[in-house]
């Protein structure tokens, strides 16, 4: 089975990255990818997207996204006071804890702190008024300390630099940085094997502020809608959904639920590590606190399915609201990576050869015969 060192997971999460503001990110992917000799593309929206040949057209695509929560200042109100527009869902009490952030894409580092702003209303279209999860304002005040910036500019929370703590690796960004890396990996080792299925790579942009870029990439018909969309995601613990128990195979996400053709290429391979490993972990669940890209190709006709690692302080948010780490499992991500990467290995999964053993109707059957007397 693969094992990653994790070295390259520790080092892109520790890059800043929010909607709309995934350069460093997009950058260090495209050097990965440089390092790597496998080739790629940029499309107009800033995606990137990499292609693996495979000995067939039947075609694999990895989609994860390369934003995570974070704030964009908009406007200055006073000398170190600003105002910022939340990007995707933000932790509901980091404004009133007065949570240190601060700027990235700048030559020189620049801290501050949220602090609460009771004024300031939301509009319409805002998406997490009344939420009982996040933060319900739509706009927050920043005090910075240094007021020499230009802006508009984007603002992440200021947390410590990735670790591994006995399983867990405590990060900033999980999601979707782990989804990231895990296709990078993915990529790196099927590069020069010979594969049945071709793989498609995708890393995408604005997917916590709408899933922009995976609907813009679907809604422009680039990939055949035969091909099957495996979100590679994180998403937040379950009950029977849990961390350290595996990667999990994605049934549905909080907008719809997911196709079987795809769900079952994912099965087989789980089938042919269970045999190398009758240990080996993963689950299989309907991950319906959020949604993910596989939905928004989903809504274009396409069949979709996803792998998702459980995500404690999904949005950096602990169970109480405040602002904390995100932690992943290094078995799941370990587990996820040989998934992913044993697709490259399977022979072409069709539904007659995955049900065979329901579809022969055994002899025993014939006992349900009703027989009648004549008359």
């Amino acid at each position: 089975m693969q094992k990653s060192d994790l070295s390259l997971f520790l080092e892109l999460s520790n890059i800043p990255t929010t909607s709309f503001y995934e350069d460093l990110v997009s950058d260090f992917i495209k050097l990965k990818l440089r390092e790597y000799e496998v080739e790629y593309i940029e499309d107009k929206w800033g995606n990137i997207e990499v292609f693996l040949n495979g000995e067939t057209d039947k075609e694999i695509v990895y989609i994860s996204h390369m934003d995570h929560p974070g704030f964009e200042i908009t406007d200055k109100i006073s000398k170190n006071l600003f105002k910022a527009k939340t990007l995707g869902g933000l932790p509901k009490l980091c404004d009133s804890e007065n949570s240190k952030v601060k700027i990235i894409n700048q030559n020189k580092k620049i801290k501050g702190n949220l602090i609460i702003n009771n004024e300031e209303s939301n509009s319409n279209k805002f998406r997490f008024t009344n939420s009982d999860r996040w933060l319900n304002k739509e706009f927050v005040m920043i005090e910075l300390d240094d007021d020499n910036i230009n802006y508009p500019c984007p603002v992440v929370f200021d947390l410590p630099t990735p670790k591994v703590h006995k399983d867990e690796i405590i990060t900033p960004v999980a999601d979707d940085l782990a989804g990231c890396s895990l296709i990078l990996e993915t990529l790196n080792i099927l590069k020069n094997t010979k594969t049945n299925y071709s793989i498609r790579a995708i890393f995408s942009r604005a997917e916590e502020v709408g899933l922009l870029g995976a609907r813009l990439i679907a809604k422009s018909k680039r990939i055949s809608k035969e091909s099957i969309i495996v979100s590679i995601e994180t998403s937040s613990e379950l009950p029977g959904a849990v961390s350290g128990s595996g990667p999990i195979i994605r049934t549905g996400d909080r907008a719809s639920t997911f196709d079987n053709s795809g769900e079952i290429i994912l099965l087989s391979s789980v089938k042919e590590l269970l045999k190398e490993e009758k240990n080996f972990k993963f689950q299989r669940q309907l991950m319906n606190l959020g949604g993910c890209e596989a939905t928004a190709f989903s809504a274009f006709g396409y069949k979709v399915t996803g792998i998702s690692l459980p995500l404690i302080n999904w949005h950096n948010a602990n169970q109480d609201g405040s602002v904390e780490p995100e932690r992943i499992s290094i078995t799941d991500y370990q587990n996820a990576l040989n998934i992913m990467t044993k697709v490259g290995n399977l022979d072409i999964v069709e539904n007659k050869d995955y049900y065979k053993s329901l579809i022969e109707i055994p002899d025993e059957a014939q006992r349900l015969e009703i027989r009648r007397n004549n008359a």
